[in-house]
């Protein structure tokens, strides 16, 4: 059922039905301290693609509150046609304002409007946020539900949810957590496989840790850029940054601090986007 919703509108079809004069206006007021719209960004905290959205907005400094969507019944966008999170809704009049849906949508329509909009073409920047979006995003998936006890520890952040009910939780839980092992295993696993970034009996954590490496590497040269966008961030950091935000706080995230140079990075990004705390 999930999967048929999630098919019946595309984003394009969805984002193409919105009100553009309001959508136009707020795009233009995006960070005008005195006249703005309100932004609701809906997503799931463990949602990599919602953490590159996320990363753009904390990084360009647009005000906005996040929305935490309950995953399995994804009642706060069930009045929306369009079933998939990121969604960025701009409220210019308060309420039931114009949606802007897909991560990589919202993205690219922001850059336009905060100076970015270059890099979108950048052929560096498109091949590590490629990079970031594909290959890192299935190899964390896989190593963050390894096992089915793992894929149930992931579900551990809606505890802290207080607008998810307890039953849900439970429902999360119990149905959720078998749901994400199992398309681990027999979607993400083979893709990986397929493209290259995984060879059969590869050790995925390894697997995953050395592509932290290579992004070290190859993206900041060994540690002598602080940005791959140099003194500043640019998309390719943000997309990276945004996409390991997601596992952040749990075991996975936690063994890349400690297993690769990635740390002088990762607190040169907390930075940037306004993040509070520490690694390791």
């Amino acid at each position: 059922r999930r999967l048929k919703e999630n098919r019946s509108c595309t984003a394009e079809e969805f984002n193409a039905a919105q009100n553009q004069e309001e959508l136009s206006w707020a795009l233009s007021h995006l960070r005008n301290p005195k006249e703005h719209p309100q932004i609701l960004l809906y997503r799931y905290s463990t949602c990599p693609f919602c953490g590159t959205a996320k990363a753009l907005l904390d990084y360009a400094k647009i005000p906005h509150e996040c929305v935490e969507v309950e995953p399995m019944f994804k009642k706060e966008i069930s009045s929306f046609a369009y079933k998939k999170v990121p969604q960025l809704q701009f409220n210019v009049h308060g309420y039931n304002g114009p949606l802007v849906v897909d991560s990589e949508i919202i993205v690219s329509t922001l850059a336009k409007h905060v100076g970015m909009e270059k890099q979108l073409k950048d052929p560096e920047v498109v091949k590590w946020r490629e990079w970031a979006r594909g290959p890192m995003v299935r190899l964390l998936t896989l190593e963050f539900n390894s096992s089915l006890y793992r894929a149930w520890c992931g579900y551990s952040y809606i505890n802290n949810i207080d607008t998810i009910p307890y039953a849900n939780k439970l429902f999360l839980k119990i149905v959720g957590a078998p749901v994400m092992y199992l398309v681990s295993q027999y979607i993400t696993r083979p893709r990986l496989l397929k493209s290259g970034h995984l060879h059969e009996g590869e050790d995925v954590k390894g697997r995953l840790h050395g592509e932290i490496n290579t992004f070290i590497e190859k993206a900041l040269l060994g540690g002598k850029k602080k940005f791959h966008g140099g003194s500043k961030p640019d998309l390719a950091d943000l997309d990276t940054y945004g996409v390991l935000q997601s596992v952040r706080g749990h075991r996975v995230y936690e063994e890349i601090v400690q297993s690769t140079p990635i740390k002088p990075w990762l607190d040169s990004m907390d930075k940037e986007v306004g993040h509070v705390g520490h690694h390791g």
